[in-house]
């Protein structure tokens, strides 16, 4: 992920984080331990949006099925034009839905939007451009062979591939294969991801707080994310920081589910048990070191035939991780590659000091001028900010700081919650 901007990045700066694996091949480190769903199910269209086509889908009819007017106006026979000024005798009425009878030359027929052409015509003249003189019209303006027509088979002509396997449904897709006739779609079953909060410090909604105690809003966020993702979320609920009981429960849901999320301890300090939970539940993995902001830290592996991921523990590292490195795994499981979040460039109307070294991600919110204004360092702990925010701007890598001017990405939420 890149942004058009300027680099003002230190070279020493640059030195500092080398050793930092860069996102995209974060991405494909975390794609190679989940194994590619199998299993697949035939749904009505009507419940196909945000599944996985499991098959290539073919069109089994021509779009338009027949050649048809795409305005309210006149269907004639243009041949090799009509001048303006032409008179024109109004034989007959066609709605759509109706078929018309054979038009000869120096006649027309009333049609509308959608309405097949009769037999003979080539042309639409709009109902704006004629005068309309009892049962004659009168052009106002020339008219040629094709105007206004949209021709059988010019948008899919049938037999043409639609979809391959691996394409995710959404509004437009099922439009499209309702438009076919297509009343069912083979899909893959739909992953299942298994969310677990880790640490001391968490208290549940309801439960007293101690004098260094925080709710837990990890896991609520992470299961409603992926929810949103149209994948299936089951709660793992909470395990203190212990590594034989964070890998227990992690065993436990590995046989049930395609994917293993935790949050929290994916770090490399003496209270970050991810990597170490991993190896006592018989699990393979390894802790990413990413130039990434929030987000640094993260553990990828497998446990059998479930992927796992450990994401960091503050709100908004663990938001961004899942959004990427979610988005990577989850492809993975679906049998697609990860696709690229390309963002919108827009310009900055903030001023964003910062280190380079890292892509980061920042809460932004459109300004009335069209451009975005970048929230302040909001922090990796901090939900204000990302509440108050229409998306996140993606700052580059080697960028030292943003101007008022300045590109960058803005990866609105309203989309961008779908891995």
């Amino acid at each position: 992920m890149t942004i058009t901007i300027a680099s003002r990045a230190p070279e020493q700066d640059m030195g500092r984080q080398k050793a930092l694996l860069p996102v995209p091949d974060a991405c494909r480190r975390a794609a190679s331990y989940a194994t590619p769903l199998r299993a697949a199910e035939t749904v009505s269209v009507f419940e196909a949006l945000g599944r996985t086509l499991a098959a290539p889908v073919a069109a089994e009819l021509a779009m338009p099925p027949f050649s048809q007017s795409a305005m309210d106006g006149y269907a004639l026979a243009a041949g090799d034009g009509i001048h303006s000024g032409a008179r024109l005798e109004v034989v007959e009425r066609i709605a759509a839905g109706s078929v018309g009878k054979r038009l000869g030359q120096g006649k027309a027929s009333r049609l509308f939007t959608g309405a097949p052409l009769p037999e003979g015509a080539d042309a639409v003249i709009m109902q704006e451009h004629v005068e309309r003189e009892g049962s004659a019209i009168i052009l106002r303006r020339p008219i040629r062979a094709g105007d206004n027509v949209r021709y059988r088979g010019e948008d899919i002509e049938p037999f043409e591939p639609l979809f391959g396997t691996g394409e995710r449904l959404d509004a437009r897709h099922i439009a499209l294969l309702a438009a076919q006739g297509i009343a069912r779609v083979g899909v893959l079953v739909r992953a299942r991801v298994a969310v677990i909060s880790t640490g001391d410090e968490l208290r549940q909604a309801g439960a007293g707080l101690g004098a260094a105690a925080i709710y837990d809003s990890n896991r609520p966020m992470l299961l409603a994310l992926i929810a949103q993702a149209g994948l299936i979320a089951i709660d793992g609920g909470w395990v203190p920081d212990d590594a034989e009981r964070l890998a227990a429960r992690m065993r436990e849901l590995a046989g049930r589910v395609d994917l293993v999320l935790t949050s929290g301890g994916a770090s490399a300090g003496e209270e970050d048990h991810a990597l170490s939970a991993l190896d006592r539940a018989g699990g393979r993995g390894e802790t990413l070191k990413i130039a990434l902001k929030p987000g640094k830290p993260a553990v990828v592996g497998a446990i059998g035939a479930a992927a796992y991921l450990g994401l960091p523990g503050n709100p908004v590292s663990s938001l961004v991780s899942w959004l990427i490195l979610g988005h990577a795994m989850v492809s993975a499981l679906e049998g697609r590659a990860p696709r690229q979040r390309l963002g919108c460039p827009m310009t900055s109307r903030s001023h964003f000091d910062r280190r380079p070294g890292r892509a980061e991600f920042a809460p932004a919110r459109l300004s009335e001028d069209g451009g975005v204004e970048i929230l302040g360092r909001g922090g990796s702990a901090r939900l204000r900010p990302l509440v108050q925010a229409d998306g996140l701007a993606e700052i580059a890598t080697d960028n030292a700081g943003v101007l008022p001017g300045d590109t960058v990405l803005f990866h609105p939420f309203r989309d961008g919650f779908v891995v």
